[in-house]
């Protein structure tokens, strides 16, 4: 039997959020706090956004 895939932690969480906010910065030309401080606020989900609704419109 194989290992089963570790879980992300919280550390993998707090990188990943990192990461972004440095790219962010640069493409913003915004310091590496002020982009985590916008991250934090507008609680933007790294793993593509809000779920969508299983709803039909017409």
């Amino acid at each position: 039997m194989g290992k089963k895939p570790k879980q992300p932690s919280e550390a993998t969480a707090d990188r990943e959020r990192v990461i972004e906010a440095l790219y962010f910065a640069r493409k913003c030309g915004l310091t590496k706090e002020e982009a985590l401080k916008m991250l934090r606020e507008a609680q933007i989900r790294i793993d593509g956004g809000p779920k969508k609704s299983s709803g039909n419109r017409t």
